[in-house]
């Protein structure tokens, strides 16, 4: 059968989905893994006045080399009193605000100074060691857009404008469901042939990174009907829901009641994907909220969100996720031929043969352990025969996986 593409998928699930336009005041204090709802500019420029980038000593370049007579002392919060004329100089620390006149800062360690001279035996040229007013950000500037998730860096440009609070998106409403009669909590006696419920705390700890309220479902057992059963009982009493994510019963087996009571009870998008792990998934809408379904499988489950969840949540938040391509070879090859698209876990290496892909990580659907590791994912097109140690392939280094941080940026299009 023909499975859906990645970029197909995505553009139905964007299709029926309305990102999040509902606005909430945050403090600078809580406001860590949010979403700017308002673009911010600046009203003043940044730094707000010339200042001193070293301690040392203001002066007028034109003087140097020579000895200048120290008329005083200039400190951060400072105001300067008195002009830096021909022949005098200033002794000036970091932050300070250059007095008027001046046009460098030659740093203490250049500079001899006792009884009230200081001697600087070299040339210094125009503007050293000086932040300019306006260097970071002019009048006017748009220093973040709607649509911005929030990191640290972003939080502290915002306490620069002199903000104590932003407007904010509202936060997803997720619910979580998942399914499998041999899942069993965490903290719980494990029969036999049981296993313990990994996707409902690992994507609950996605969702949340990402800003979202989550709420999550009792294990749904595989008995026929009670998956849609259930759904519709938690979309009816808890109203207003803007995505819903479910893990299990999505496969090809007779036990697969998610798939089944989709087809039955759905508007279904799309059934199976051009990825390996994680084919099996579906889109879909039941009670006029969009819901993607993943596998059971730990390790398909991580692949697909991370492939076509993280990009849709990111488009809740009229976001786009700033994803790079990554070209390398392979160290040792890969063995198989490729049905479907292939996102195998991969560490990059760099050094000065250039880039390679090492895929030495565990590639079963069941296992997560692979993230852990992982950088990137190597990406091997469906109809590709066995792959040779040193082929040329791309990789695609995604937000959140491995080392690269959770984050998005405003959503171009919407600002076009």
């Amino acid at each position: 059968m023909a499975y859906t593409s990645v970029t197909d998928a995505l553009a139905l699930l964007f299709e029926v989905s309305t990102p999040i336009n509902d606005v909430e005041i945050c403090s600078l204090h809580h406001c860590a893994g949010r979403t700017l709802a308002e673009t911010l500019t600046t009203n003043s420029p940044i730094p707000r006045f010339d200042r001193a980038a070293m301690d040392g000593y203001a002066v007028q370049s034109h003087d140097l080399p020579g000895e200048l007579t120290v008329m005083g002392t200039i400190g951060a919060g400072d105001t300067p009193s008195m002009e830096c004329d021909s022949g005098h100089a200033y002794r000036i620390f970091t932050g300070a605000p250059l007095p008027p006149g001046a046009d460098a800062v030659v740093e203490q360690e250049q500079a001899i100074a006792a009884n009230g001279l200081v001697r600087i035996d070299s040339p210094v040229k125009l503007g050293r060691n000086i932040s300019l007013a306006g260097s970071e950000f002019a009048v006017d500037t748009v220093v973040l857009r709607r649509g911005q998730r929030l990191g640290p860096v972003h939080i502290g440009l915002i306490a620069t404008l002199g903000l104590n609070s932003v407007r904010v998106l509202r936060k997803p409403r997720v619910l979580l469901v998942t399914t499998g009669s041999e899942l069993v909590l965490p903290g719980s006696s494990l029969p036999s042939a049981h296993i313990y419920d990994a996707n409902r705390f690992v994507l609950t700890a996605w969702l949340e990174a990402a800003g979202a309220q989550v709420t999550a479902l009792p294990i749904v057992p595989d008995m026929p009907g009670l998956f849609i059963s259930e759904l519709h009982q938690a979309l009816a009493s808890v109203p207003g829901f803007d995505m819903v994510v479910t893990t299990g019963g999505v496969s090809v087996g007779d036990k697969d009641d998610v798939i089944q009571s989709l087809r039955e009870h759905s508007r279904l998008l799309f059934w199976r994907a051009d990825m390996h792990p994680g084919k099996s998934i579906a889109g879909s809408v039941v009670d006029n909220v969009p819901i993607l379904s993943l596998s059971g499988n730990p390790g398909a489950a991580m692949t697909s969100w991370i492939v076509l969840g993280v990009p849709w949540l990111a488009h809740m938040h009229h976001g786009r996720l700033r994803q790079e391509i990554v070209f390398g070879r392979l160290i040792d090859g890969f063995p198989k031929a490729t049905r479907e698209t292939r996102y195998l876990r991969t560490r990059i290496i760099a050094d000065e043969t250039g880039t390679t892909f090492d895929l030495n990580l565990p590639q079963q659907s069941d296992l997560l352990s692979s993230y852990a590791a992982a950088d990137a994912f190597a990406i091997i097109p469906h109809g590709t025969p066995p792959i040779a140690p040193g082929t040329a392939i791309t990789g695609l280094r995604t937000p959140g996986l491995g080392s690269t941080a959770l984050s998005w940026d405003p959503n171009e299009k919407e600002e076009n």
